[in-house]
């Protein structure tokens, strides 16, 4: 279970949410400067939220309270950026090796490297750079630097943004399919209603900092309650039939 109750001062508006979610995928929705990626970047620790609360499981990451800030490196918790952020210089397996945590010995780290790579399918790539390699094999590669040191939660922050749509669908299968064969839990943040309502069940609708929906995402789609919500829906540029086929 992952609990929030923050506030931050932003540029043009206060980020003040209050949350919580034991979903396997918690879908994030809203447009550009509406305080996603923020939300993020405060349960990861990359900021801190003036002042509130972050619960994970029985762990407090973040306790204005009680002075506690949790660095990053400590909070287990899985950062995938919407740049994969690769090491273009770095071959497969010393891309996913310069992520294993520090603590493990030299035989430990190419230990977890090699489970890793077996678990996400990327035998036989582990010699190739990153420009040699598809964008969904990319992404897997992204994917293995996270998790390879077993987080207890995944931050998914428009992972398919910078992609077309063919490729984008057959990476979102791609990406859901291995959260579920992990059993690890998310929260996936976008600004495209069709991505949310493939990988989530439920989601949270910003505006300005705030939330102005929370539903099933099947609700927030057949009877969205604000405007911007509305033209979240009406926009789309997806049939949600022909995702149900993917």
């Amino acid at each position: 279970m992952l609990r929030v109750k923050i506030k931050k001062q932003l540029d043009k508006s206060l980020l003040d949410l209050n949350f919580e979610t034991d979903d396997e995928i918690l879908g994030l929705i809203g447009a550009s400067g509406s305080g996603k990626s923020m939300t993020l970047k405060c349960i990861a620790g990359i900021e801190k939220p003036d002042e509130g609360i972050i619960m994970l499981n029985d762990r407090a990451l973040f306790d204005s309270e009680n002075n506690i800030n949790l660095k990053p490196q400590e909070r287990r918790i899985g950062y995938l950026f919407q740049s994969y952020a690769l090491f273009p210089q770095m071959t497969v397996r010393k891309n996913i090796l310069v992520s294993v945590n520090k603590t493990y010995d030299k035989v430990e780290k190419r230990k977890k490297v090699d489970e890793i790579i077996d678990l996400l399918g990327l035998n036989g790539l582990e010699d190739k750079f990153p420009s040699e390699i598809s964008g969904g094999q990319q992404q897997r590669v992204a994917f293995a630097r996270i998790v390879v040191n077993e987080p207890e939660f995944l931050l998914l922050d428009e992972p398919f943004s910078a992609l077309d749509a063919f490729l984008r669908w057959n990476i979102a299968k791609e990406l859901k399919g291995m959260i579920k064969s992990l059993g690890k839990k998310a929260i996936f943040v976008t600004h495209n209603i069709n991505e949310v309502y493939y990988l989530c069940n439920n989601a949270i609708a910003l505006s300005e900092g705030k939330e102005i929906e929370k539903n099933s995402v099947k609700e927030l789609i057949d009877n969205p309650k604000t405007e911007i919500v509305k033209k979240m829906v009406e926009y789309s540029d997806f049939g949600r039939s022909e995702i149900d086929k993917l």
